[in-house]
């Protein structure tokens, strides 16, 4: 099993040079690419990082130079982040935020990789199982939209679990919060486009409203898990952080469910600013070194 870190925070922070140097440096084979536009501050970097805007041509050059300086460095792109996405959806922009979607599709071919994940939308009333009709409803619509997309590009989405937070700011289960949900969707929509992106901290913060453990969840996706979103986080945040920092979750556990169901992906952690910010520049090597360290532990 390959291991494999998200770009994200790495690019915004030191650059794309620096960031694939380091990562390949520190032992990871692969990476998780971000094509969000959280990365980008304006208008005119939204364009940059998405490619929406762009001409074909242009937006084909954009993605292969970038797939070549990753291949440079002796990486490969194991899985992309798809736009987050239901804020646009609801802010009078859901025909943009479709269009980047299916241009994120399109990039995710150009960089190689086969899977992307794309968030289910969380209506803005889905909190447990409130709306979960309603909601169910317009997401089969969405991920149906995408077809063409994702079979064109011979692209596979991963779908979430995701969680919410309520009036009084704790987080609780959302849309895809239960395996049974992803499952669900994956059987309705009746592609093989379709497979299930288990994250683990996600699902440890909603565990209190599901009653289903990381471990037990991963066990009922069973061979709909393709990748994965490795991290930990604690209590009331989503934290993104490295396994064993807060000693809640129960990583044996995972690891022996990711053996009992087959997974043979990339072990891929999904972490960012909850572990490398308070890390000065000289030291974020050290930081990705241990992160890797971490995630070879946890895949023998």
């Amino acid at each position: 099993m390959k291991i494999s870190v998200s770009t994200g925070y790495l690019l915004a922070r030191v650059g794309f040079d620096k960031a694939f140097k380091m990562i390949k440096e520190a032992g990871f084979d692969a990476v998780d690419y971000n094509l969000s536009i959280d990365l980008a501050d304006d208008a005119e970097d939204i364009r940059r990082v998405t490619g929406y805007g762009m001409s074909e041509g242009e937006f084909c050059e954009h993605f292969t130079k970038i797939y070549e300086g990753i291949s440079a460095c002796g990486l490969e792109v194991g899985q992309t982040h798809s736009l987050f996405g239901d804020r646009y959806y609801f802010n009078g922009k859901g025909d943009m935020y479709c269009d980047i979607t299916r241009l994120n599709i399109h990039a995710t071919h150009l960089l190689r990789s086969r899977y992307t994940v794309i968030h289910p939308i969380r209506t803005a009333g889905r909190l447990g199982d409130a709306e979960r009709k309603e909601c169910h409803e317009l997401n089969l619509e969405f991920y149906r939209s995408l077809i063409p997309e994702l079979e064109r590009y011979d692209v596979i989405a991963a779908i979430e679990p995701m969680w919410k937070r309520d009036a009084d700011g704790n987080i609780r289960s959302s849309t895809c919060s239960r395996p049974e949900e992803i499952l669900e969707f994956i059987d309705e929509l009746g592609s093989d486009r379709f497979c299930a992106c288990p994250d683990f901290g996600h699902l440890y913060l909603t565990e209190r409203d599901t009653g289903i453990g990381v471990g037990d969840a991963i066990r009922k996706l069973g061979s709909t898990t393709r990748i994965i979103h490795a991290q930990e986080t604690y209590l009331n945040e989503d934290k993104h952080t490295k396994p064993y920092t807060y000693g809640t979750m129960d990583w044996d556990d995972i690891a022996s469910a990711l053996g009992e169901v087959g997974y043979s992906g990339n072990f891929n952690f999904e972490v960012g600013g909850g572990y490398f910010e308070n890390y000065p520049d000289r030291l974020l090597p050290e930081a990705l070194r241990h992160l890797a360290t971490i995630g070879k532990s946890l895949v023998l």
